[in-house]
């Protein structure tokens, strides 16, 4: 089956008018509970005909379905099947959908290209002839599922991971079943998540491919054990990056890793300076681990496009000192520059303007130390001015958001302490929320703009980011070290694509 066949397949497995599940169970403790749980939590509302072959399920429904012996008796023709059977099940399970006409299938079950016993490999191969001939397209083996939210009021996760997205517009390949759940827990906003598994039918390629010329994927994110076309995967990546940003992370770049990565998916790592050669000429961005691949993936959806300009002209502002010190080196180290505002046209206005608001010790000067005031609408005040000063294209600074966790965190030792951290408690529910929503506001005044927020509270998914996330504006929770790394990588991509727009 050639590429442009399986691309037409795998329009009806994103969007299938049905699913049969076979193996489905009302055991909790086996993982079709969980498979068939998936479907019904992300909001499935087309037929699911449950399968399980097993007699004690004849007469009995799961949950309020019809139990059907197998896929010849489900009453209409089938789009997608879900395996969720023993390995030694699957092969027959797959020439069944091939007689009944179904063409798409997930398989969940795993004991096939990862296992290298000589038996193990030629069921693998058998399967793959199989469905080749019966022009029949799986996902898998050893999948943990995927996610479709091509119809968005009946959005499809297939699988059993940990997660509910919301419909959105990244789409992301993963040979990590574990690995792309936290994607997709951490991102929201998906379009396609697939967990590729073996990619003994379906490779990484083709969801590219398949995701490259879908109009509503905006973002592509990609955890990588290894390739299996790279000449095919490097051509897509330079006919694609083009029109849209490809994240990527590579797992396996050490001699241990990569012998795991052959153990877990079958997989041939390869040498990380071979893909970054390829990165380089394509414009893939690359990241460096985890989290660096979710503040990537999240920046290219709300940061991009980013201006022209080169190097980034930034303007800092916070209440400490040290932080934007710290903040600046970290800025110049990552080639971005922190504009001296007595050397560009309207700085010396806009430090005029500041100074109407600032004790006469302020800096005078970009960064902008708020010299710990107290003041929390100062922040929104001299924001606003940098942005209107038209000195800056990006302003960085703190977000209010996070600090009433910070309090809460605080332990007080004695009675005094209980005291102070009962008033701060009060304050901050006063106050920080109408900061959080003083700094939203400014974003969507100013859409034109770019404004990265630094919280207090750490990690990407501190639900205190929960609004921020739902107005696509960029917070870096507790890291900013990242925060800077993640505006190079992007500004480089904007080069790059402006280079190839010309």
């Amino acid at each position: 089956m050639n590429a442009e066949e399986k691309l037409e397949l795998m329009k009806v497995m994103f969007n299938p008018k049905n699913i049969a599940i076979v193996g489905a169970t009302d055991s909790m403790i086996k993982i079709g509970s969980f498979v068939f749980g998936s479907v019904l939590s992300c909001g499935f509302t087309k037929k699911i005909y449950p399968i399980n072959p097993n007699p004690k399920y004849q007469k009995r429904k799961i949950l309020g379905m019809d139990v059907y012996p197998s896929l010849d008796k489900c009453p209409e023709k089938i789009d997608l099947v879900g395996l969720v059977v023993p390995p030694n099940a699957v092969l027959d399970t797959i020439k069944q959908a091939i007689e009944v006409d179904i063409h798409a299938a997930a398989i969940i079950t795993a004991g096939f290209g990862e296992v290298k016993s000589e038996d193990r490999q030629d069921e693998n191969k058998e399967l793959v002839n199989v469905a080749d001939k019966g022009g029949l397209i799986f996902i898998g083996p050893n999948s943990m599922g995927f996610y479709t939210s091509e119809d968005k009021s009946s959005p499809l996760h297939l699988g059993f991971g940990f997660m509910i997205p919301t419909p959105g517009n990244i789409s992301i390949v993963s040979q990590s079943g574990t690995m792309g759940t936290v994607l997709c827990n951490a991102l929201q906003n998906i379009r396609y998540f697939v967990s590729s598994g073996n990619e003994a039918s379906l490779t990484l390629e083709d969801y590219l491919d398949y995701y490259a010329q879908d109009e509503q994927t905006k973002v592509i994110a990609l955890f990588v054990e290894g390739l299996r076309a790279g000449s095919r995967f490097k051509d897509i990546c330079t006919a694609t990056t083009k029109k849209k940003p490809i994240v990527f992370l590579k797992a396996g770049v050490t001699k241990g890793g990569a012998r795991a990565a052959n153990s877990h998916t079958g997989s041939i790592a390869g040498s990380l300076n071979l893909y970054k050669s390829v990165f380089k000429q394509t414009g893939v961005i690359y990241a460096e681990q985890l989290t660096e691949l979710i503040y990537l993936t999240k920046g290219a959806e709300y940061l991009l496009p980013l201006p022209k300009n080169d190097p980034l002209r930034a303007g800092i502002i916070s209440g400490g000192g040290g932080f934007v010190v710290h903040l600046t080196d970290l800025c110049e180290k990552n080639g971005i520059n922190v504009v001296d505002l007595t050397k560009v046209p309207n700085g010396p206005h806009l430090i005029e303007e500041i100074s109407k608001y600032l004790p006469f010790y302020w800096s005078r000067n970009n960064p902008v130390d708020l010299v710990a005031t107290r003041d929390f609408d100062l922040y929104k005040v001299i924001t606003e001015l940098m942005l209107k000063s038209e000195c800056f294209d990006i302003i960085i600074t703190l977000t209010s958001a996070g600090l009433s966790e910070t309090i809460k965190s605080l332990k007080p030792v004695n009675d005094y302490a209980q005291r102070m951290v009962t008033l701060l408690k009060q304050v901050a529910a006063q106050r920080f929320e109408k900061s959080i929503k003083d700094e939203i506001n400014l974003c969507l005044k100013y859409p034109d703009k770019k404004i990265i927020y630094i919280g207090f509270a750490s990690g990407f998914d501190s639900p205190v980011y929960e609004q921020y996330d739902k107005n696509k504006i960029m917070v870096f929770g507790g890291n900013p070290e990242l925060a800077t790394v993640v505006l190079r990588k992007l500004h480089d991509y904007q080069k790059f694509v402006n280079m190839k727009n010309r």
